[in-house]
């Protein structure tokens, strides 16, 4: 199998997986969890949007590498990592202004790989 096809499969299969969890946390926290309830609850569910935006940042950069080819390869990884952690600063700071969790550092660390990614 030529390697293009062999990302693009597992970057489909986690796009599916992230969708999901982006889609209908709740969802898939109760298939899981089935005695959650209350505040207990409520906090896995945000963790789902946590780890989707993780996944989809691994989905990004899997997808990104299926291209790589020759002396384009630093900027075309780049610019995977530039979206991938974007991603994730994005739901962090959503996240952090929402009040669901406080996640000051991740937001900031993220947010710095995403622009010196940016920047490289």
């Amino acid at each position: 199998m030529k390697p293009k096809t062999t990302l693009t499969k597992p970057a489909l299969i986690g796009l599916v997986f992230s969708s999901v969890m982006f889609i209908a946390p709740e969802f898939v926290t109760r298939k899981q969890f089935l005695n959650a309830d209350g505040q207990g609850f409520t906090d896995l569910v945000t963790v789902r949007y946590a780890i989707a935006s993780l996944i989809l940042a691994l989905v990004i950069i899997t997808y990104y590498l299926r291209d790589i080819e020759g002396r384009a390869i630093q900027a075309h990884m780049m610019r995977g990592y530039t979206l991938a952690f974007s991603v994730v600063c994005v739901t962090t700071l959503l996240l952090q202004v929402l009040g669901k969790i406080s996640v000051v550092p991740p937001t900031v660390g993220t947010g710095l790989i995403a622009v010196l990614s940016f920047v490289s």
